[in-house]
């Protein structure tokens, strides 16, 4: 009786752990998501020349394309890299 008693306090509290994690992990997601959406709309322009001027301005140099806008930067690796030194 008492070991069954042990168990499901065991159990209940392994429970209420795993969801805390789960919570924990889902805020940390949303928030590395919303990072890169914030470097994305800092670092896009509709125009190449646009980019290449913010480029000049972050202190890199080069432009590439993702779909339709033009970004600053060589790479989206080296986008990040500079709009996390010039925040």
């Amino acid at each position: 009786m008492v070991y069954l008693i042990m168990k499901n306090s065991l159990k209940t509290n392994l429970i209420s752990k795993l969801k805390l994690i789960n919570i924990l992990l889902i805020i940390y997601g949303f928030n590395l998501i919303d990072i890169e959406l914030k470097a994305h709309l800092r670092g896009s322009y509709s125009t190449e020349s646009e980019a290449k001027e913010k480029a000049k301005d972050l202190g890199c140099s080069g432009t590439f394309k993702i779909k339709e806008m033009w970004m600053a930067c060589e790479s989206e690796k080296d986008l990040h890299k500079y709009l996390r030194k010039n925040k």
